[in-house]
């Protein structure tokens, strides 16, 4: 149940709260999102060890790989990621797994200032062989 409930979060998250969105390479699909903390609920915050607060956000990258039916299957990868704002000072992160009944996840968290422009890349492998690489940007407000 809680997965479900956390995958409804990440998903509202990431196609109406931030934009986020995903990037295909072949047979592989890379999606992520950013959003701030306190968009999850407390038990949820909990559950998966995010601190919620206003001044913070979370990074969110789940890798996929289309099946022999066609269907996208999560896919544990390795997955590297880099934060920095407009003036290219890197925002410490760590990016942990998430596995949870099926689904991956890779999260990190991070301070935000107000209207703060973030910039994102993240890289996925899998077995030393590259999957892609995607860059995004993302503002934050904290009203």
């Amino acid at each position: 149940m809680l997965y479900r409930v956390f995958s409804s979060i990440l998903l509202l998250a990431s196609t109406t709260m931030v934009g986020a969105t995903e990037k295909q390479f072949g047979d592989y699909t890379i999606h992520y999102s950013a959003f701030k903390s306190d968009f999850l609920s407390a038990s949820m915050a909990k559950a998966y060890g995010i601190t919620r607060s206003k001044n913070r956000a979370v990074l969110n990258i789940t890798v996929t790989k289309n099946s022999s039916q066609g269907l996208p299957e999560p896919i544990e990868a390795d997955v590297s990621s880099k934060v920095f704002n407009v003036y290219q000072q890197t925002k410490a992160i760590n990016l942990r797994k998430v596995i949870d009944q099926g689904s991956v996840y890779y999260i990190a968290e991070f301070p935000v200032a107000n209207e703060e422009i973030v910039n994102f890349e993240a890289a996925a492998s899998q077995d030393k062989n590259p999957i892609g690489k995607v860059t995004f940007q993302q503002q934050f407000f904290l009203q």
